[in-house]
C-alpha cells in the first residue's frame, strides 16, 4: 500500500490492517482443456485479509505487502466452447500473496508526493477443483503452485488539507507468471499516528498454458486502519 511520510534522518515505520471485499474472476483448464470461466463460482470469497509493514528513511521506503484469500464455491456455469451443456464446479482455492520492495521518492512539493518503486510478488495457491460435465467429462484435479514475479511501478500521496488526503500505487511485472499487474487508490483520514483508510485495489495474472489456473482478478474495497510509530 502507499504511505504518506515526510523525510526524516531517523528510521519511520508503519503497519496497516485492512478487510477487503474482494471480488473473483478467472479462467481455469481441466486435463481435457476445457476452460471454466470462474467469476460464477469466484464472486463471493469466504475470507480475505490485507496487511502491509514500511520503514522509511529520507527518501528510501522499504515495503511489503501481506494477503490472504479463502475461496470455497459451488456453481452450474454454462460452457462457451460447447453452448448448451454447463460444468457443475466446486472450487477451494486457498492463496497468499506477498508484494515486497523498495522505493525512492523522486518528487516532494509539500502537498504532494510521488515514488518509484521496484521489487517483486510472491503468489502461492493451494486448488481443489471438481469438474463435472454432463455426459462427457467428471474430474478432479488438485494443485499447488507458487510464483515469483519482478515488479517495477510507482506510488503517492496527495494532501486535500491537514486531515484528509489521497493515496495510489501502481505496478506491474513478470517472471514465472506471464504478466501480473497491480492497481490501488482510496481516501484517507488523520488521527495522530492512526490512520483510516477507505479504498479500492486491483490484481491481476495470466498464466502459461499449462497452469490449472490460467487467469486470475482479485478486485474490490477495502477498509482499514494504518499505525505509524
Amino acid at each position: 500500500m502507499a504511505s504518506d511520510h515526510e523525510s526524516q534522518d531517523e528510521w519511520e515505520f508503519a503497519a496497516e490492517l485492512f478487510a477487503w471485499g474482494a471480488g473473483a474472476d478467472g479462467r481455469a483448464a481441466t486435463g481435457e482443456d476445457i476452460d471454466v470461466p470462474l467469476h460464477d463460482v469466484l464472486d463471493s470469497l469466504d475470507f480475505a485479509f490485507m496487511g502491509s509493514l514500511a520503514a522509511r528513511k529520507n527518501r528510501w521506503t522499504l515495503f511489503a505487502d501481506f494477503i490472504f484469500v479463502n475461496v470455497g464455491e459451488n456453481a452450474r456455469i454454462p460452457l462457451e466452447e460447447f453452448p448448451g451443456l454447463e460444468a457443475n464446479v466446486n472450487l477451494d482455492l486457498k492463496q497468499f500473496i506477498s508484494t515486497f520492495g523498495g522505493a525512492y521518492e523522486v518528487y516532494e512539493s509539500g502537498r504532494s508526493n510521488f515514488s518509484l518503486l521496484a521489487g517483486g510478488r510472491y503468489l502461492s495457491t493451494d486448488t481443489d477443483l471438481d469438474l463435472r460435465v454432463d455426459p462427457i467429462l467428471d474430474e478432479r484435479v488438485s494443485d499447488s503452485s507458487s510464483n515469483w514475479d519482478f515488479i517495477v511501478g510507482g506510488r503517492g500521496a496527495i494532501d486535500l488539507n491537514e486531515r484528509w488526503y489521497l493515496h495510489y500505487y501502481a505496478d506491474i511485472g513478470a517472471g514465472d507468471s506471464d504478466r501480473t499487474w497491480q492497481a490501488l487508490a482510496g481516501i484517507n483520514y488523520r488521527f495522530s499516528k492512526v490512520h483510516a483508510t477507505l479504498g479500492y485495489a486491483y490484481m491481476d495474472w495470466e498464466f502459461d498454458k499449462d497452469s490449472l489456473i490460467r487467469e486470475l482478478t482479485l478486485s474490490g474495497p477495502y477498509v482499514g486502519l494504518k499505525f505509524r510509530f
